[in-house]
């Protein structure tokens, strides 16, 4: 050892010793509390040895159980699953599909499409539950109701949040509600979640199995995530685990499946029983996992519950192993629902903090003790975290205790002489029993990680293991605040919502990442419009998102989300007279028009940028070195519709046309005729009426793209009008552009058409100005 190494210890051994002998401490009285401490220690070693052997012994029951079961299966016809074709060929029930929503603007209208285009299935419909002050969300759902017909708003009529459990009842209420109007009659209510993603065979994996228990629970697994992240990845193990060896092994000695408040099926005799039991109210608003305590009541009821595992083979593509291109194969999938749990150890620890409130302390104080043996073995199970979570970092602690004291001796030999930290035989017994108990775990636990999400995950899994039970003593800790706080002031418990994420379509895998596709996803434009569209542009060449504009196969708002969705950023409709001056004149009008975007807003040092279409990379670059210098630290690109793009061009730099107007509308406001959501309702169908000039010129026959092309670098130039450009290059009469000007929708036009709108529109609805 270094001498330098061993002074420094001395010295500090030195000024502790004096410190303490200035403060009246002795050294004997040191010695004192250190045997006293160590003892401590000693105890706490043997408590926590016997603690970790319950629980090492409970959970190597389950791996036994799972192991018997799986080579019972094997080697038998117990239990075989039903051939794929007899599910193919089963008679579809009808199913309605609860999403609670709540703040999930962000991944509401994604989570709903993809699972529209994933199921491969007839009968189902969609209902989510919106809350009155949740204005964002309702616009998502809104915009996405539009295009998928089987789609619903349920209605919470009062303000959020509340719970899940509140948004599941008055979805339940929607869906009943639903059935008197349209007579309609469903007979499975499933549950899922905003950020879900669904498996393609999920609603016919229901379809049969629903038949055989009043209530299914199918596999819940986390997406794929990088290996270095460490919270996130022990979902994945977790999960794994839990919903391929714990919950069948439940499922197969209780015939009672606790629901994960997702891939959740209900037969409709069982969610009537739910309905009739709490007066309307089939969810426990008292629970803060009202999906655990459903399946106690159902058992409670008689009704069986059952958990599913099923492969299926699925149609699936991926890139040709030595060509070009993609190929076309059937894998072998287990049918489960997937999400993004998250990856931030505080985001974790609120998470699992409702979970363990939810099932182990409030789920003991509500439902207690009951059934048969098995069941209050799995209820002992289901509540056991409460102390193996202290336990386990109570280990932590000591061997971090253990090792100090060892590495004191290391460094200075000359300290006390403490008894070993274990005296006794049968303590050195349990202890390594206990090691080959983890090592069992870490093995089972590596294995399902293993078959569920690939081998690149096995190694760091003792690693993940450590990360998992620090979460669960935070969770532990939270919780345990929690609810003393409640029992305390007797203020209700919140609902403690986490924000959810979703994969983009090429995680998702949806197509080939092109717009005509992106399109199809979000049900915006038919397949037979498509084909038209690339036919047509075949014979002449005019880009996609405008070919489909001018066929009136989709319209711009679409298109701009289909852009925004390529780019990973956000679409934004907007209105031009509402951006600041200061922030418009980043760009002078001349430099607008050039580069096709609108300055929306600073946000913080960066600029908001709204465009219709992709930029060029090079253009961009201009565009954004032009801001740079004029002391904007960074831009952001946003899409929007062409038409609000191509009206902030023409206007927003000039004089505004519309003061009558808006006069009017300012008296309407005042006198309450007219709120702010109508009004901006208002502005947008007549800015969805205006079209370019060489759009129109386009559409008509009169130029070719590319003339419009070749006119428009040449306007650029000569600093000119592009219908001037188009008369002095011979590309189009001065009698076509004066035709096509008049045609295009001005100032005077839009007076018109506000009036006219506002004389015209019923008091309660504003219509789309044409």
């Amino acid at each position: 050892m270094e001498p330098s190494i061993v002074q420094d210890v001395q010295t500090v051994w030195t000024d502790s010793t004096t410190w303490l002998a200035a403060h009246g401490v002795t050294g004997e009285a040191a010695v004192g509390w250190l045997t006293a401490y160590w003892g401590f220690i000693q105890w706490s070693i043997m408590v926590s040895a016997v603690l970790i052997l319950i629980s090492s012994i409970d959970d190597l029951f389950i791996d036994l159980a799972y192991w018997t079961r799986l080579i019972v299966r094997f080697f038998t016809f117990w239990d075989r699953p039903p051939p794929q074709k007899w599910l193919d060929r089963h008679p579809q029930k009808r199913i309605a599909i609860m999403v609670p929503a709540w703040q999930e603007s962000d991944v509401i209208a994604n989570m709903v499409a993809n699972t529209n285009k994933s199921f491969d299935y007839g009968p189902f419909d969609i209902f989510v539950g919106v809350y009155a002050n949740d204005a964002d969300t309702r616009r998502e759902v809104e915009k996405i109701r539009r295009r998928f017909p089987n789609v619903h708003r349920a209605e919470v009529p009062h303000d959020g949040p509340t719970s899940k459990a509140d948004c599941l009842n008055w979805l339940v209420q929607n869906i009943l509600l639903h059935e008197e109007r349209t007579g309609e009659r469903f007979d499975v209510f499933l549950m899922h979640d905003a950020e879900d993603v669904v498996h393609p065979y999920g609603l016919k994996t229901v379809n049969w199995f629903i038949d055989e228990a009043a209530m299914i629970q199918m596999p819940v697994l986390s997406m794929q995530r990088p290996w270095n992240r460490l919270v996130a990845c022990h979902y994945m193990d977790e999960f794994a685990e839990f919903h391929t060896k714990d919950l069948p092994v439940r499922s197969a000695l209780t015939r009672m499946t606790p629901s994960a408040g997702v891939a959740t099926a209900f037969h409709r005799a069982a969610m009537l029983a739910l309905v009739r039991e709490k007066n309307g109210l089939p969810f426990n608003t008292d629970s803060l996992t009202e999906d655990y305590d459903v399946g106690h009541r159902l058992a409670s009821m008689g009704f069986p519950s059952e958990f599913v595992r099923y492969h299926a083979r699925i149609k699936r593509e991926r890139k040709a192993w030595f060509r070009k291109g993609k190929v076309t194969h059937y894998p072998r999938e287990l049918v489960a629902t997937k999400e993004f749990f998250p990856d931030k150890f505080s985001t974790s620890v609120r998470q699992k903090a409702r979970w363990m409130l939810g099932i182990s302390i409030m789920g003991w104080a509500q439902l207690g003790w009951f059934g048969s043996l098995v069941n209050r073995y799995y209820l002992f199970r289901d509540r056991k975290t409460l102390f193996t979570a202290p336990t386990g970092m109570f280990g932590y602690f000591i061997v971090v205790q253990v090792l100090g004291y060892w590495g004191l001796k290391l460094f200075w030999p000359e300290v006390v002489d403490l008894p070993p930290v274990i005296e006794h035989d049968w303590v050195w017994l349990i202890v390594s029993i206990n090691f080959f108990f983890l090592v069992n775990r870490i093995i089972h636990r590596a294995w399902f990680t293993g078959i569920n999400h690939g081998i690149a995950h096995v190694p760091l899994t003792p690693i993940r293991i450590v990360v998992s039970n620090l979460i669960s003593f935070g969770s532990f800790w939270r919780a345990s605040r929690q609810y003393l706080g409640h029992l305390i002031t007797g203020r209700p418990i919140a609902w403690d919502k986490t924000q959810h994420a979703y994969p983009s379509l090429s995680e998702l895998q949806q197509g080939s990442g092109r717009l005509g596709e992106t399109l199809r996803f979000w049900n915006a434009l038919s397949e037979e419009d498509l084909n038209r569209a690339l036919a047509a542009q075949r014979n002449l060449y005019r880009p996609l998102g405008l070919m489909l504009l001018d066929l009136g196969a989709t319209d711009d708002e679409h298109l701009a989300e289909a852009f925004a969705e390529h780019g990973e950023t956000y679409a934004s409709m907007f209105d031009p007279f509402q951006i600041e001056p200061d922030v418009r004149n980043l760009l002078t009008v001349d430099e607008a028009r050039r580069f096709g975007a609108v300055p929306l807003r600073r946000q913080g040092g960066s600029l908001d940028v709204a465009v219709a279409e992709p930029m060029p990379p090079a253009l961009r670059q201009e565009m954004e070195r032009l801001i740079g210098r004029r002391g904007v630290k960074g831009v952001r690109v946003l899409f929007a519709p062409l038409s609000d793009v191509a009206f902030a061009l023409r206007f927003a730099w000039s004089q505004d046309p519309f003061t009558q107007v808006r006069s009017r509308l300012s008296q309407m406001r005042r006198n309450g005729d007219i709120d702010a959501s109508r009004e901006a309702l208002l502005w947008r169908s007549v800015r969805a009426g205006y079209v370019r000039l060489g759009d129109l010129l386009v559409r008509e026959g009169v130029i070719s793209h590319a003339d419009l092309q070749t006119a428009l670098s040449a306007a650029r130039r000569n600093g000119r009008h592009l219908g001037e450009t188009l008369v002095s290059m011979n590309l189009a009469t001065s009698a076509a552009v004066d035709a096509a000007l008049q045609r295009q929708k001005s100032a005077g036009w839009v007076n018109e058409a506000l009036a006219r709108a506002l004389a015209e529109a019923p008091a309660d609805e504003f219509h789309t100005v044409s």
